[in-house]
């Protein structure tokens, strides 16, 4: 049953999914970031439903959906589905970061309500790239010669899955850091958190599955899967490095700027391959 309450609590804080109000107590969000990547995992099933109605009217229509169109739904999924929330700590970071002054005044800038001329310039160019490589992905696997034969169209709809993960990888790194990495402040969302999970649980729960989607990514999809591993854990190694250096450990702003780097970078690499 607690299990179940920090589950819900998860998703009322990190998704716009419609949940019981759960009272917030430190009982209550023992393992709440333990439930953290099960909101990664909605948003890959909705991007795996979004690629199932392209691929059910290509196979009806013969042709598949206006790339564009596509592009613009994949886009906005995961944005979405967070509610911005994470889209919102990548601002935030990406105006300290372009700051270049010292901790105190990057902690500082973090907190600021306010959105600079840096945040905006790193949310456009980041939606821009996403959108982009979206309508890359889309015309590789369904606007290329498009076949509408059924076993052609499933092989494809497989070939694609890997990316789907890279929603549900992030999170769980994302996780993993807030039990492992140093905290810049002691307050904020990132040090309640912390405080008031089962740090140890939550280390080794994220990393056993890490290890397990990994290992089944690598099996299944080789040179794929070994890509979309290293991708995730080199920006995981640089978030560590950017975020002790530039402010001194983790917060939640920098969180959110993880979880995005870590998307754009899988679906990147992806499309690369």
């Amino acid at each position: 049953m607690s299990f179940l309450k920090s589950v819900l609590l998860a998703f009322s804080m990190f998704s716009t999914v419609p949940v019981p109000r759960i009272e917030w107590n430190q009982k209550n969000m023992r393992y709440m970031m333990c439930a953290f990547p099960l909101v990664g995992l909605l948003t890959a099933l909705l991007c795996a439903v979004w690629f199932l109605f392209g691929i059910q009217l290509l196979y009806i229509w013969k042709k598949p959906l206006p790339l564009p169109f596509f592009a613009l739904i994949f886009t906005l999924i995961p944005i979405l589905v967070s509610g911005g929330i994470h889209l919102d700590g990548f601002m935030d970071t990406c105006d300290a970061m372009a700051s270049h002054a010292s901790q105190e005044k990057k902690l500082e800038i973090l907190k600021d309500s306010h959105s600079g001329a840096f945040a905006v310039l790193g949310c456009v160019l980041y939606i821009l790239s996403f959108y982009v490589l979206s309508f890359c992905l889309y015309f590789r696997f369904y606007g290329e010669n498009p076949y509408p034969g059924f076993p052609n169209l499933f092989a494809r709809f497989y070939n694609s899955l890997p990316v789907l993960c890279i929603f549900f990888l992030s999170r769980l790194l994302s996780a993993f850091a807030v039990a492992t990495f140093p905290i810049a402040k002691n307050s904020g969302l990132v040090h309640t958190f912390a405080s008031a999970s089962a740090r140890r649980f939550t280390a080794i729960w994220t990393y056993v599955w890490f290890f397990l989607i990994s290992a089944a990514l690598i099996y299944f999809f080789r040179l794929t899967g070994v890509a979309l591993v290293a991708s995730s854990l080199s920006v995981f190694c640089f978030y560590y490095i950017t975020a002790v250096k530039n402010f001194g450990g983790i917060t939640g702003d920098t969180a959110g700027w993880f979880v995005q780097i870590c998307e754009l970078v899988g679906l990147a690499v992806f499309v690369a391959i």
